[in-house]
């Protein structure tokens, strides 16, 4: 039992001992091969590899040059470089015949010696080309006429043809995205024409299309003039009450509020189309005006005693050392006058057709330009003294307050224009315009009678006298719109009819600068502009473009 017991504790220590030894590398692990030792292992992997040991210098060209012959001569026996034992010597060998120095390629400094070129300028695209890298990953790709080994390329199957539909475009097709885009865009222009698809072919207007090219015959009509007729009205201004009857001044009669009669007017345009890629530009100048607008009325006490009075405060002014009462009060008679003009001159420059579809019923054009209008207003406010006549005496026994202004807007102006075409040459539109103005008003008040009696202020200790002269500068706005039809119906020729509608802000009214108190010069010389007018009216014109 104890030999059993001895063998097994021998047996455990022989294999803890051959662990050990594995574990360490000392046990079962095979012998360390033994390398020769070389001299200049690396320039000799070097030479190999074929790349110099050191970085080659960059050689600069010099001139060519012929070598000279050399005399044939032995080489001195040379000293060992390694060891003692000697080398014999060797005769020196003919050099070739002579020849020219060639300037040797430029390399860069420090980098790889030059390869065998396999590559030449680039060339164009050829099918099947192959390409590879012929130097390191920094290097740029260069197309390499062949391959050792081509691979046949497969040609890329063509997409399937798109269905046959209207063609808007005759320009080649290029493979370019960008070239392709610029022919649609510069495909028609003022040379060509607009093309039998160009925008707006079968809904532009004759002498638009005339403008953008040329007709069969070879006539051009860029230049165009228009004239239209008007007939327009205004708004009615702000009451200012005037008369009521005597001994009832709750009874009132009269205001300066009564409506005037519409009035003719004309409109001349004219102006010169250029054309820029078949889309119409206008250098446009229009001038329109109405007659002189007109009111009148008249006022009377239907009842006993048959005389009006004034509920304006009149008893500080004097004529002829005379209060005006005595005119304007208990009078046998008042009335009042109304005088209107309105002129207006712009000048534009209009891009008209913005709808870039083929065939579009839809036209979308702007302008810009500057403005100028002027609208003056003269309201007179008269009264006869009880028991006289008009025209009696020269007037004397008539006086009159009046007030003269003058608005005169400066400003610039943008607008544009949306056309719906329902033919060719037919097309409802609508034309607002809206600008920014300086409005220099001015203005003279005055106070009289028939006979050219100029008023006072009496002993009221006001200061000033008559007439009050006033002016200032002003902020206004003006927008315009016209709304109508314009047909084309025949070659040169167009007809244009519609309603315009003509608000300004920022006018001072005639009706506005009578205070309660005529006595009140100072309120007087300070201009009221805070009211609005309104032009409307119907037009209707030719147009004839040559």
């Amino acid at each position: 039992m104890k030999l059993l017991y001895i063998a097994l504790c021998a047996s455990l220590v022989v294999c803890s001992t051959s662990a050990a030894w594995a574990q360490y590398g000392l046990y079962g692990s095979p012998e360390m091969l033994r390398v020769p030792q070389q001299q200049n292992s690396v320039q000799n992997s070097a030479v190999q590899a074929g790349y110099p040991t050191v970085p080659a210098a960059v050689v600069q060209p010099q001139p060519a040059q012929t070598y000279r012959q050399p005399q044939p001569q032995t080489y001195h026996q040379p000293q060992p470089r390694y060891g003692n034992s000697p080398q014999p010597a060797r005769a020196y060998r003919q050099p070739r015949p002579t020849q020219a120095y060639r300037h040797p390629q430029p390399q860069p400094q420090y980098g790889y010696p030059p390869q065998r070129q396999t590559t030449s300028a680039y060339q164009p695209y050829q099918p099947g080309a192959q390409y590879r890298y012929a130097g390191p990953s920094m290097r740029k790709p260069v197309r390499t006429a062949a391959v050792e080994q081509p691979t046949p390329v497969q040609p890329i199957p063509a997409p399937p043809a798109a269905p046959a539909g209207p063609s808007f475009n005759t320009a080649p097709q290029d493979t370019n995205m960008v070239n392709q885009m610029l022919a649609e865009q510069n495909g028609y222009g003022c040379d060509q024409g607009c093309g039998s698809c160009g925008p707006y072919r079968s809904t532009l207007d004759q002498f638009e299309q005339d403008a953008c090219g040329t007709w069969d015959d070879g006539y051009r009509s860029p230049w165009f003039g228009s004239i239209s007729a008007l007939i327009m009205g205004r708004s009615d201004s702000r009451r200012l009450w005037t008369s009521y009857a005597t001994g009832s001044e709750f009874n009132q009669l009269e205001n300066t509020q009564f409506g005037m009669r519409w009035r003719w007017g004309g409109e001349v345009r004219f102006g010169r189309r250029f054309c820029c890629n078949c889309v119409p530009f206008a250098l446009e100048a229009t001038y329109w005006g109405t007659e002189s607008f007109t009111g009148y009325r008249s006022t009377t006490n239907p009842n006993s005693p048959y005389t009006v009075s004034t509920p304006l405060r009149i008893g500080e002014v004097w004529f002829n050392n005379t209060s005006a009462m005595y005119w304007f009060d208990g009078a046998a008679e008042h009335r009042l006058w109304r005088r209107n003009e309105f002129h207006n001159v712009e000048v534009n420059v209009i891009r008209e057709q913005l709808a870039w579809t083929c065939d579009s019923p839809w036209d979308i054009g702007w302008s810009a330009g500057v403005r100028y209008f002027r609208f003056q207003e003269a309201l007179k406010f008269g009264s006869l003294a009880g028991g006289h006549t008009w025209g009696q005496s020269g007037g004397l026994y008539e006086a009159y307050l009046s007030d003269n202004i003058d608005n005169n807007l400066v400003g610039v102006q943008v607008g544009f224009d949306a056309a719906y075409n329902l033919a060719n040459g037919l097309r409802l539109f609508i034309s607002p315009k809206f600008g920014v103005y300086d409005n220099y008003i001015n203005q003279t008040f005055r106070a009289y009678l028939g006979d050219g009696t100029v008023a006072t202020t009496g002993t009221s200790g006001v200061p000033g006298t008559y007439p009050v002269h006033s002016s200032k500068n002003v902020l206004s706005f003006l927008t315009q719109i016209d709304v109508g039809v314009d047909w084309q119906f025949a070659r040169n020729w167009g007809f244009r009819a519609g309603y315009r509608v003509v608000a300004a802000t920022g006018m001072g009214l005639a009706d506005d600068q009578f205070p309660q108190y005529i006595v009140d010069i100072p309120e007087i010389a300070d201009i009221d502009h805070c009211s609005s007018l309104v032009l409307h009216g119907a037009f209707a014109g030719l147009t004839y473009n040559y």
